[in-house]
């Protein structure tokens, strides 16, 4: 679901996420005027990222994408409350 400030509205889609292994040393340069700079964050710092009055906010489809990771690497555990309706709304898109 994306949030749409300007409608007020939530619009379902479905966003496919992959996981890419790199070489420890690998350095990525931003080259399409997309984003100024990429910077690795302990999993504490992304968890923190996440906080309503963090200084930087992160775009509201991110926190989909994060979320989705933090469960499959078992940074959120299944005794975390919600965590099976989460779990269920992050894989009940329609894929068609």
């Amino acid at each position: 679901e994306v949030w749409d400030p300007k409608s007020l509205k939530i619009s379902r889609v479905v966003l496919f996420n992959y996981d890419l292994y790199l070489p420890s040393d690998f350095q990525p340069k931003p080259v399409d005027g997309e984003v100024e700079e990429f910077f690795l964050w302990t999993i504490d710092q992304t968890k923190e990222s996440m906080a309503l009055d963090f200084a930087d906010p992160i775009k509201p489809n991110c926190y989909v994408v994060i979320i989705d990771y933090l469960l499959r690497m078992g940074f959120i555990s299944p005794e975390t409350p919600g965590y099976l309706d989460v779990l269920r709304e992050l894989r009940s898109g329609d894929c068609r």
